[in-house]
This record gives structure tokens, C-alpha cells and sequence, in this order.
């Protein structure tokens, strides 16, 4: 019998769900939620957006293959705090006064931060509280970033990441930096692991520990944010995977590189596991990075090693820590088999804010009454068009900022500050911003100019705002 194609398949589920409601009277049962975050993996990084040679990612390119993939999925930030309070909250990050990294981890001076009463307001329940209300099992698992570092109000909390960590555990079996009531930075050694025999590497027992959850809850809705830290630095990968990467020219790119490779084993481990337990048709997968690719830390940097970037951007501009697309453009994958048709590629502009009304709406459910949700539900412009065809995700601006830099794109058109600088490029026919048409296109300009004026305006202060430096 022949296969039938994507979308008629993925048309066919959403009749046959229609059907079943209206003949037994019961809505088909909602999905599980798995969301898959990485940190500082580059748009060029993963093979089915454009092979860099770095290594194959053959699980990650199995959710292009398996669902939709985002040709200009965005974050809110280009750098992981401020990135996570967007994505996890379904609003700019700015409106809590998260503008960058020092604001996600600043004392309040105040008063001492709680689960209950912290800088995200109570009307604002995270993507994981607003599930749990729906009536899903809920984890956390990995880099957090948000208050109250180790804890949570998921249902489980494991391997907690505050901003960074070690790869292996230390001699008594804890590994640096995770599941720690006071969350350290200093991070940095580089070397191959482990350096004890059966230590387990911290992505594989993220991915072990994602796989466990699944099959405690396989027979209820679940959700899980599964957010590896790699391949952030520090850069320790396992020695192990070293046949894999030498064909690459570097040393660092060859431990960046085993560090992607062990979170794309781990990919697959997690989704092996869904096929497995019978879950993969009835589970709605999202994958996506927190920023762009970026330069290993300076401190313990061998003296002849090349300073370079250790990720790909691919064809755009820029890297982490910048408002050019390379800065805040990432992969960005969504898979629900039920729904979703196989292959789609979606070319209009999405954000990360649209995860959090996104997987509320695949609940059956819709966001609390006084939150504030800036994303939009993606599923009427997936489940409606055809495969590739982009035409129904509304028309909006989108918009990046922090301390006095920052971007909009609104259709084709972005808008790039810095301080006093600003262009304006035109990113369906640059993607990789070489040309700046402000003085061709000035209304355009101008109209950009102007809208990150009225979002910015009403913005609170800053949590941790920079200090004036002292006069001469």
C-alpha cells in the first residue's frame, strides 16, 4: 500500500479527531509536550539547515524530516537569561525588567525572592504552570535561568542548571554547578572526559533522566522542558566521541563539535523512547536553541589556540550577543505527527514567544486571565496551509532590546541599533544584513524607528542596571 503524503496524512488525523468528537461526544486526547532547548547551537549548525561540516545531527534533522521546520525562528534575546525568561513566560522578557544576563540573576533589593513572590509576577504563571493547570505532569530538566535557582513548581525538578556548569561530576559524584543552593560561575576547564572511569557526562543523564520521566508518565498528558546546557562552554566533551570530530581543524571545534554530537544522541534517545512506549503519534515536540553560536570563554584559553567561533550562523551575520540574525535567528523545529504535516518548511517569521500560547492552545486550554502573552497560537497557520505555505501566520513586528541596542522586523524589513548606529536591511533579499537601505527606504525607516520607540517607552527600569562611571 502506498504511503500516504504528509499533509493528506496530517488532514486525514485532524478529520479523523473531528469525527470521534462528534460521534462519542469526547475530544481527542490532548498531546504531550516535549520542549528541547540547547544553548549557543548556531542556525548553521544542524544539517538540515545547511551542512557546515561541523558533524551529522541525523536526530535533529529527523524533526525537519518528522514535522516543520522554521526558516526564520527567532528568540527573544540573544543571550541565554534574558532568551529563557521570554520563552518560558510567553512575553518579552523586558516587561519584568530582564533586559540582560545580569538582570535574570540580580539581588532584588527589595527582598528576598520566593516561589511564590518573585520578579515574575504571580499573574504571569510560567509555559510548565500553565500546563500543570491543564492537567499535565510537569518537569524541568537542565539550565533554568529563571528566580529561585534549584527550585520549581514543577511536578519534578532534576539536574537543575543555574547559568553553567560541569560536563563530569567531581570526585564525590556532584557535578559543579548543578542542584546547588548557591549557583557558581567559575566554570572553565577544558579537557576530555571523564577524567574517573563510569562517570556519566551531564547530556547523558539529561537525555536518561528525559527518558525516564517519559516512561514514569507515559500513561498521562505530560510536559518536559528539557533544556541542555551544551554545547556551552566550558568546553569538556567525552573522549569517547573523539573519532567522531577529527575530521574538524581544531581542537575547540573538534570538543564543540562532540559536545553537539552527545546532544543529538540524546535527541534521539528521547525520541527513541516516545516510538518505543507508543507515544511519538500523540506527542508534540518542539526544538529550538537559545541563541546564536558564540566565541568559548577567555579564561584558561590555551595561548595557541585560535580566538574563534565555535558554531555556525550559516549563511547570516553575526553570533551570539548581537542583534544581527545570527545573534537571534536559531534552529527551530516543532513535530506533532497527529497534526502537523511531515517536511513543511515555514518561511514566515515565528518566535519563541509563540511556544508558550502554542502548547496552551494543543492543551485544549487557554493562557491565564491576567497574563500578559505576546506570542501567537501557531497551529491554526500549520494545521490550515498547506505544507510550506506561511500565508496565515499573522503580520507583526517583532522586537529585541537591551541597554539602548536592540532591532524590530516587521515582514522583510529589520531595523538594527547600536547606540547611535542603525540600518536597515532587507532580509528577503539580505539575509545576511551586508547592505543598509535606511537612506533608500527612509519612511521605512522612520515607521521601524518608530515602533521600537512605543515598545520600548513603557518598558520598566532595568533589574540591574549599569552603573555611571566615575568622572575622570
Amino acid at each position: 500500500m502506498p504511503t500516504p503524503h504528509p499533509a493528506r496524512r496530517a488532514a486525514f488525523m485532524c478529520l479523523l479527531g473531528a469525527l470521534l468528537t462528534a460521534v462519542t461526544g469526547h475530544a481527542a486526547p490532548p498531546p504531550n509536550i516535549l520542549l528541547i532547548s540547547v544553548d549557543d547551537m548556531g542556525y548553521g549548525d544542524a544539517g538540515c539547515y545547511g551542512d557546515t561540516n561541523l558533524i551529522p545531527t541525523p536526530n535533529i534533522d529527523r524533526l525537519a524530516t518528522e514535522g516543520v521546520r522554521f526558516t526564520a525562528g527567532y528568540v527573544t534575546a540573544p543571550v541565554c537569561g534574558p532568551s529563557r525568561y521570554g520563552m518560558l513566560t510567553g512575553a518579552y522578557q523586558q516587561r519584568f525588567g530582564v533586559q540582560a544576563n545580569s538582570d535574570a540573576y540580580a539581588v532584588l533589593p527589595s527582598r528576598p525572592e520566593t516561589l511564590d513572590n518573585h520578579r515574575i509576577p504571580t499573574s504571569q504563571p510560567l509555559m510548565y504552570q500553565a500546563l500543570s493547570s491543564a492537567g499535565y505532569h510537569t518537569a524541568v530538566l537542565g539550565k533554568y535561568n529563571l528566580p529561585c535557582y534549584p527550585q520549581t513548581h514543577a511536578d519534578e525538578s532534576l539536574s537543575i542548571i543555574h547559568f553553567h556548569c560541569d560536563y563530569f561530576p567531581d570526585a564525590t559524584g556532584n557535578y559543579p554547578g548543578v542542584d546547588e543552593e548557591k549557583a557558581k560561575s567559575d566554570f572553565k576547564d577544558i579537557y576530555w572526559g571523564p577524567l574517573r572511569d563510569g562517570e556519566e557526562y551531564l547530556t547523558d543523564r539529561l537525555g536518561r533522566q528525559a527518558c525516564g520521566f517519559i516512561e514514569r508518565n507515559a500513561q498521562r498528558p505530560f510536559f518536559a522542558y528539557l533544556a541542555f546546557n551544551a554545547p556551552h562552554s566550558p568546553m569538556q566533551a567525552k573522549r569517547s566521541d573523539q573519532p567522531v570530530v577529527q575530521h574538524l581543524k581544531t581542537e575547540a571545534t573538534r570538543l564543540y563539535g562532540a559536545m553537539l554530537h552527545s546532544v543529538d544522541e540524546n535527541v534521539g534517545r528521547v525520541l527513541d523512547t516516545l516510538d518505543r512506549l507508543g507515544l511519538a503519534e500523540n506527542t508534540l515536540v518542539a526544538f529550538v536553541s537559545d541563541n546564536g553560536p558564540t566565541f568559548a570563554y577567555r579564561k584558561l584559553w590555551p595561548e595557541d589556540w585560535p580566538r574563534e567561533l565555535l558554531g555556525s550562523a550559516g549563511p547570516l551575520r553575526g553570533h551570539k550577543g548581537q542583534y544581527y540574525e545570527g545573534g537571534i535567528r536559531v534552529p527551530f523545529l516543532l513535530r506533532w505527527p497527529a497534526r502537523l504535516p511531515a517536511g513543511a518548511v515555514h518561511d514566515a517569521p515565528v518566535s519563541t514567544l509563540d511556544l508558550y500560547p502554542t502548547f496552551v492552545a494543543a492543551a485544549g486550554s487557554r493562557p491565564a486571565g491576567g497574563a500578559v502573552v505576546d506570542g501567537v497560537n501557531l497551529l491554526p497557520a500549520l494545521t490550515d496551509a498547506p505544507a510550506g505555505d506561511a500565508d496565515r501566520t499573522p503580520e507583526r513586528s517583532l522586537y529585541w532590546f537591551a541597554a539602548g541596542a536592540g532591532a524590530v522586523r516587521h515582514g522583510d524589513w529589520k531595523l538594527h541599533v547600536a547606540g547611535a548606529t542603525q540600518s536597515l536591511y532587507n532580509l528577503r533579499n539580505d539575509p545576511a544584513e551586508t547592505t543598509d537601505l535606511k537612506d533608500v527606504h527612509p519612511a521605512i525607516h522612520a515607521e521601524l524607528v518608530a515602533q521600537l520607540h512605543d515598545f520600548t517607552a513603557p518598558l520598566p527600569p532595568r533589574l540591574n542596571p549599569l552603573k555611571p562611571k566615575p568622572a575622570p
